[in-house]
C-alpha cells in the first residue's frame, strides 16, 4: 500500500525524529507504466508513458509487485519529494539485478534544473564503470562523488538492501550495501554533489541496453535511520573495504578481529590472519585476480563480504 505521511515513532527506545516520510511498496498501483502521486518522470509528462516506471508482476521482495527499469534507455523514472536543503535524510530499498544486467540511479538537487550541469548528486552505477562510455563490471557498482568515485560490491539474481544517509549541512553521503558501508580509501565519508546542496527527486534511468533491474519498499525519511540498534538495521560493525581491489583491503570493527579467512569461489580457503586489533590491512599481492569471499570474526559478530582482485 501507498503512504505519504508525516511520522514521529520510537524504536527500541531511541527516538527518529521523522518527518516527511515515503513508504512505497507498489503493492497499489495497477500494472503497467504508471504516472502519479510521487512518481514522475524526466518530462515530468504522463503523456511521456514510455519514460516512466513500469509496475511489474514479474519480481516482488515483499507482496506481489515491484518497480521496474529496463533496457530501453529512456526510461526515465523521478521519485518525487519535498525540496529539502538543510538537515539528515535516509533513503532505503531493494533492489533485484539479475546476472549480466546492470542498474543506475541518481539524485536530483531540483526539479526546476533537471538536466543542468551542477544539478546531479551523488550518482550509482551498478555492473557499469561510471565513463562516458560505460564498461560492464557484474556485481561491482560505482557512486560518484564530488571529483571521485567509490566502488563497492554487491550480490546478483537476488533481492539486496541499498541505504542512503544524505546530509546535507555537511555535504555527506554514507552508502550501505546489505548494511555494509562503502568507504573511500581513507575511510571518510563520501562527499555529495550538487551546485544547489539540495534533494527533490531520485532518478531511475535507464542508462544502457544492458540495463535490467527491479525496486521495492522504497523509504525516505528525516533522519539517520543507521543510528537505531545494528539488529533493526541490518547494519554491521564491521566493514571491509574497499572491496575492488589492486594490492590490499582493509578491516575495521569495534571489536577484536579474531580472524580473517579469504576463500575463492569454490569455497578453497586461499589466506588466513589472525590480527588481535580493531582493524587491519591485508595484502592479496598473492592472490589471482578474481572474485573471493571475505570472512571476518571480530568480538561475537561473523561478517562475509565479497571482494573483487584486480
Amino acid at each position: 500500500m501507498r503512504k505519504i505521511y508525516f511520522l514521529a515513532f520510537a524504536l527500541f527506545g531511541l527516538v527518529l525524529n521523522a518527518q516527511t516520510v515515503i513508504d512505497d511498496d507498489f503493492e497499489s498501483y495497477p500494472t503497467g507504466t504508471y504516472f502519479g502521486g510521487h512518481w514522475s518522470n524526466w518530462s515530468q509528462s504522463a503523456s511521456a508513458t514510455s519514460e516512466s516506471i513500469i509496475i511489474s508482476e514479474d519480481m516482488a521482495f515483499s507482496g506481489s509487485k515491484s518497480g521496474h527499469i529496463g533496457d530501453s534507455g529512456v526510461q526515465d523514472a523521478l521519485l518525487i519529494f519535498d525540496q529539502v536543503f538543510t538537515g539528515v535524510y535516509s533513503f532505503q530499498f531493494k533492489m533485484y539485478i539479475p546476472s549480466e544486467r546492470t542498474g543506475y540511479y541518481n539524485f536530483q538537487n531540483t526539479l526546476a534544473n533537471l538536466g543542468v550541469t551542477g544539478n546531479w548528486g551523488n550518482q550509482i552505477y551498478l555492473g557499469l564503470t561510471p565513463d562516458t562510455v560505460p564498461l560492464p563490471t557484474p556485481g561491482t557498482g560505482y557512486i560518484t562523488g564530488t571529483e571521485f568515485y567509490y566502488p563497492f560490491s554487491y550480490p546478483e539474481d537476488t533481492w539486496f538492501t541499498i541505504t542512503h544517509v544524505i546530509d546535507l549541512d555537511d555535504a555527506t553521503t554514507r552508502m550501505y550495501i546489505d548494511g555494509e558501508e562503502v568507504l573511500t580509501g581513507d575511510g571518510s565519508p563520501i562527499p555529495y554533489p550538487g551546485d544547489y546542496f539540495a534533494i527533490e527527486a531520485m532518478d531511475f534511468y535507464s542508462h544502457t541496453s544492458s540495463n535490467f533491474y527491479y525496486i521495492d519498499d522504497i523509504t525516505m525519511v528525516e533522519g539517520d535511520i543507521t543510528m537505531a540498534t545494528n539488529e533493526v538495521n541490518n547494519i554491521s560493525t564491521i566493514s571491509v573495504y574497499p572491496t575492488v581491489v589492486n594490492d590490499s583491503f582493509n578491516v575495521s570493527a569495534k571489536s577484536n578481529i579474531s580472524e580473517i579467512a579469504v576463500f575463492n569461489t569454490t569455497g578453497q580457503q586461499v589466506m588466513r590472519v589472525a590480527p588481535q586489533g580493531n582493524s587491519a590491512q591485508v595484502n592479496v599481492n598473492s592472490l589471482p585476480s578474481g572474485v573471493y569471499v571475505v570472512k571476518v570474526m571480530a568480538g561475537k559478530e561473523v561478517k562475509t563480504s565479497k571482494i573483487v582482485v584486480k
